[in-house]
């Protein structure tokens, strides 16, 4: 994706609006796919959401041809390949931040383990259950042992931005949101299918546009 041109809407409410529906777009489309949001995506709805971040007519990042409107597989072959990459029983990959970084970085942790990577409940995962117990964010029950899955620090980040703390927004793109480079490459390596892969590498691009939104907004 190209970088060049990429602008916000002048509103600020606007904006924010508009970027809170792009994380919570991407934390959908992570998910199981159910029925409404087969329809919604088929019709066109994430193309829509995604250039409404982009005013005017000029160049602009474009969405992986993989999830453009036609090219949206029916409804029960969507369900079959994200079993075969996202299935919680016998899973291809694990979205989950722990899962790509070494287990804690305590240096008095004396666990065999403390230095490995592929384990839940990590650091990242003890971060965020004090993050959201002090915030009053629920843990939906799939995720109620990973609170560093990919759905919810995209869901949480929305509600970041619509708090619009830019510091807190930066902090956790850079604490939370640093590993897609890694389930990008370990779904490569796993020949994951393209409408996925596709998919991780469209979030990391949106991300790195966050980041330097981020950052302007902190200079």
């Amino acid at each position: 994706m190209r970088r060049s041109g990429y602008a916000f809407p002048t509103d600020v409410m606007q904006k924010r609006k508009t970027i809170v529906a792009v994380y919570s777009m991407f934390s959908s489309l992570m998910q199981a796919p159910s029925y409404s949001t087969h329809r919604e995506i088929a019709a066109g709805k994430a193309a829509q959401v995604w250039e409404d971040l982009f005013p005017g007519t000029g160049p602009r990042p474009t969405i992986p041809e993989s999830w453009h409107a036609a090219a949206i597989p029916p409804y029960d072959e969507w369900r079959r390949i994200y079993n075969d990459v996202m299935s919680p029983a016998t899973p291809l990959l694990v979205p989950v931040e722990s899962i790509y970084k070494v287990w804690t970085t305590d240096p008095s942790c004396e666990m065999p383990f403390a230095r490995e990577t592929g384990l839940l409940q990590g650091d990242s995962a003890q971060h965020l259950y004090q993050i959201y117990r002090e915030i009053g964010f629920e843990l939906p029950t799939a995720y109620a042992d990973r609170p560093d899955h990919l759905v919810l620090e995209l869901e949480f980040m929305g509600l970041l931005v619509e708090a619009d703390n830019p510091a807190s927004q930066q902090l956790f793109l850079s604490q939370h949101l640093d590993w897609l480079p890694q389930l990008i490459a370990d779904a490569q390596r796993k020949e994951a299918h393209p409408l996925y892969l596709d998919l991780f590498g469209w979030i990391e691009a949106f991300l790195s546009l966050e980041r330097g939104r981020v950052e302007r907004l902190g200079e």
